[in-house]
Order: structure tokens, then C-alpha cells, then sequence
């Protein structure tokens, strides 16, 4: 015999398993599984700079260039990039400072101002790259010297800005100007012969 009381609870299991069976009753949709925040890692491709020498006589040293780079190797645009140089060596960039910070152009590459090479021996440019909430690292290894210069090479000047080459002009100019004088001088003693007429003084 059933009692009054458990026939509710009974009904009710019957009327959701009916509901059940003909698709009227769903279960609630799962909840999506939670993302991270974090972005994906960018990619810095160094381009130029990397194990080069910097002479330290001639003030001459190679400017880093990086390529930022996503997920797929695509070149990113507008990236915030931040150049370190150590301040216990390595060198500086104007005015002493030891930061840059500059963004990628179009093509996602980035570079810094002229390096002015200061204490002999290798040191290592840290470079940092930014875009929304992805982030990149990479370094740069250079070497300062004071002997021969190993980086791109020097620019050419034209022979006109060469003081070497005016020097030598110059003596070239004066030696044929020499030349020419000399020879005249020759010529005029050795062709050049006074005759003296004899004749009466005459009066007026």
C-alpha cells in the first residue's frame, strides 16, 4: 500500500522522466571553460647587430635590428620595443642614457640611435617587446674593441673630402708649375742674345 505523501515525489519523477524522453526537458548548457588572459608570446628576430665587433678608437659601433613577430610569424605593427645596454659596460646611447624605447614600423623591425662604444669587451643588449598583452625577449651580443672595426662597412667618402688626395694634388700642381718655369727660364736664356750696332752718337 502507498501512502499519500510519497505519491507527489512519485509523480513528479514520472512527469520529468516523460519530459525527458521526449526531448522536452535539456539540461543546461555547460559553462565555458575559462581562457587565459595572458597573450601569445611574440617572436624577436634580431636582423642586425648580433656578434658584431665595435671599435673603440673610432667611436664606430653596428645599431641593433629586430623583427617582432606573432604567433604565425607575421611582422607586428606598432610594437613597443625597449633597448637596455648595461651600465657597467657596453656603452650608451645620446646623451649617456643606457634605455631607448621606440615601435616597429610597418614591417614590425625596430632599431636604435648610433651606440657610442665606451669599455673593451663583450656585453649583451637586452631587447623587450610589447603588444597588448603579449610580450617578447630577446639579446643582442656585441664586443667593443680597440683595434680594427668588424662591423658593416665604414662609408666610402667621395675624393674630394679626402685631405690625402688634396695633398697630393696639390704637390702634383706645384711641381709641374715648377717645371714650367724652369723650362721657360732655359729657353729665354739660350735664345736671348744682345746685339749692339756700332755707329755715331747723333744730336738733336
Amino acid at each position: 500500500m502507498i501512502s499519500p505523501g510519497a505519491t507527489r515525489p512519485l509523480s513528479v519523477f514520472l512527469i520529468f522522466s516523460v519530459l525527458t524522453s521526449a526531448g522536452l526537458a535539456q539540461t543546461p548548457p555547460a559553462a565555458p571553460a575559462p581562457q587565459s588572459s595572458a597573450g601569445q608570446p611574440l617572436n624577436l628576430v634580431v636582423l642586425e647587430g648580433n656578434n658584431v665587433v665595435n671599435s673603440i678608437p673610432l667611436l664606430r659601433a653596428t645599431a641593433p635590428v629586430v623583427e617582432v613577430r606573432d604567433q604565425n610569424e607575421l611582422p607586428v605593427e606598432g610594437a613597443a620595443v625597449i633597448f637596455t645596454i648595461p651600465e657597467q659596460g657596453g656603452g650608451s646611447f645620446a646623451g649617456g642614457a643606457h634605455t631607448f624605447s621606440t615601435r616597429t614600423d610597418s614591417h614590425g623591425q625596430a632599431t636604435t640611435p648610433a651606440i657610442v662604444p665606451e669599455r673593451e669587451g663583450k656585453f649583451l643588449i637586452t631587447v623587450t617587446a610589447t603588444s597588448g598583452s603579449s610580450k617578447g625577449e630577446t639579446t643582442v651580443s656585441q664586443m667593443n674593441s680597440t683595434g680594427t672595426y668588424a662591423g658593416p662597412p665604414l662609408p666610402v667618402k667621395s675624393w674630394y673630402k679626402k685631405k690625402k688626395t688634396w695633398i697630393l694634388a696639390g704637390s702634383a700642381v706645384a711641381a709641374v708649375v715648377v717645371a714650367v718655369a724652369v723650362h721657360r727660364s732655359t729657353s729665354d736664356s739660350s735664345s736671348g742674345t744682345i746685339v749692339i750696332t756700332p755707329g755715331s752718337p747723333v744730336f738733336h
